[in-house]
């Protein structure tokens, strides 16, 4: 046989090989699965991070709503009212990585009839100290939202810091590191006192 004889046989093979895999059906599906299950886990892994981090977004936003409220119905504030409200902060995210992955700043902002408004008093309490992005004590400070006070004004905010770790880190890029604030105006009192914290 010669070489030419050779390959045309061999084509010949290779053409009855491909119509007859075309017209057998068996495996159509199994195919099929395996080019669409990486899409598949990917659109899985991704929509389940994204809404795992909406979630954290939400808890924090809620955790600082609730801090800053809680404060602000105290007549008088000290060390242990402070104290007792840092220590259920786990509770309130709805977390149990909050003691080791949080941080909570409350400040009293207030303008006791000057041109800006003055931090009287902060306190902190968490694992990740955090600084504050209203500013320092007995310093100006920088509202959320541009708000200003009224003279002899006085507000609670409360800043949550949240390190969130995702899931699926290879899958989704996302800001590890949340920060939601609250602004609660004092019910009873003005508590511009620092409660010693």
């Amino acid at each position: 046989m010669s070489p030419i004889e050779i390959v045309c046989r061999a084509a010949r093979e290779w053409a009855l090989l491909i119509r007859r895999l075309m017209r057998d059906d068996n495996g159509i599906a199994g195919i099929e699965m395996a080019i669409i299950m990486p899409v598949l886990l990917l659109l899985f892994c991704g929509g389940g991070e994204i809404a795992l981090y909406a979630r954290s977004h939400f808890q924090a936003s809620q955790m600082a709503s609730t801090v800053a409220d809680a404060v602000s119905r105290y007549e008088t504030l000290t060390a242990s009212d402070v104290a007792s409200i840092f220590t259920v902060t786990s509770e309130i995210m709805g977390t149990d990585d909050f003691g080791k992955n949080g941080y909570v700043i409350l400040s009293s902002v207030s303008r006791t009839g000057g041109a800006t408004s003055i931090v009287a008093w902060q306190c902190k309490g968490g694992a990740l100290p955090n600084t504050s992005k209203i500013g320092i004590v007995n310093k100006a400070a920088t509202l959320p939202g541009n708000l200003t006070l009224d003279a002899t004004d006085n507000v609670i905010v409360a800043e949550v810091f949240y390190r969130h770790t995702p899931i699926f880190s290879n899958f989704i890029s996302i800001e590890p590191q949340l920060y939601e604030t609250a602004v609660f105006r004092p019910r009873l009192g003005s508590l511009t006192s620092a409660p010693g914290c």
